[in-house]
C-alpha cells in the first residue's frame, strides 16, 4: 500500500522537480567575467550531444583552452558521433583530450587530474547537466581542480511538470543522484554535501 501511494505520488505530483530545484539551480548558468580566457574546459560524457555542443561555443570562445572529454572509449561508436556533432558546431576534434578510464564522476575527476596534471591557480570549466553539478564539482574541487560551473539541461527552469511515466523518470533520476551525494559525501569524495557556487 505504501509503495502504490509513493508511485501515485511521485507520478502524479511535482515533487521530482521539487527535490531537483535545489540541485539544478546551485550553479547559476555560467558568463565570463572580467578574469582572463580559463585554461581548460572539460565535459563529462554520457550524453546525446548537447555537452559536446557546449563543448564546441566553449572552444571556439577560447582557442587557448585545453580541452578534456571524459568518460567514453575513443572505440566507442557514441564517441566517433559525438567528435561529427563536434565537427559540425566549428570545433577541431584533434583538440580534445579523451580520458577514457573514468566509470562515474569521482574516476572522471581523478583521472582527469592524472591526466592532466593542473595547477592549483588554473581555472578550468566544468560542462555537466545542471542535476549532477554539485556532486561533479564537489568531486573535481576534491581532486584539485579549480573548478567554474557551466551547467546545461536545467530542466527545472526550462520544463513544465509532466505527470505520468516522465515524472516517474524524472523522480527517480532525482532520487539517485541526492542518494549519490551524499554518499560521496560519506566518502569523502566530494569537498561538500552541497558545493558553493
Amino acid at each position: 500500500m505504501m509503495a502504490a501511494c509513493a508511485l501515485i505520488v511521485a507520478a502524479f505530483t511535482p515533487i521530482g522537480d521539487w527535490l531537483a530545484c535545489p540541485l539544478e539551480t546551485r550553479f547559476p548558468r555560467w558568463q565570463q567575467g572580467q578574469e582572463a580566457a580559463p585554461d581548460g574546459v572539460i565535459v563529462l560524457g554520457g550524453e546525446s550531444g548537447e555537452r559536446i555542443a557546449a563543448l564546441a561555443e566553449l572552444s571556439s570562445r577560447f582557442p587557448q583552452a585545453r580541452l578534456v572529454y571524459s568518460g567514453t572509449d575513443k572505440n566507442d561508436p557514441e564517441y566517433s558521433e559525438l567528435l561529427k556533432i563536434f565537427s559540425l558546431h566549428g570545433g577541431d576534434p584533434k583538440r580534445i583530450i579523451l580520458e577514457n578510464r573514468s566509470r562515474n564522476t569521482y574516476e572522471n575527476a581523478i583521472y582527469s587530474r592524472g591526466l592532466i596534471k593542473p595547477n592549483a591557480d588554473q581555472r578550468w570549466i566544468l560542462v555537466t547537466f545542471a542535476l549532477h553539478m554539485p556532486r561533479a564539482v564537489g568531486s573535481f574541487r576534491r581532486a584539485g581542480f579549480k573548478i567554474e560551473a557551466y551547467p546545461i539541461d536545467l530542466h527545472a527552469e526550462d520544463s513544465p511538470f509532466t505527470a505520468g511515466s516522465q515524472a516517474l523518470i524524472r523522480f527517480d533520476a532525482v532520487v539517485k543522484e541526492w542518494t549519490a551525494l551524499v554518499a560521496y559525501r560519506l566518502m569523502g569524495r566530494t569537498d561538500a554535501l552541497l558545493p558553493a557556487p
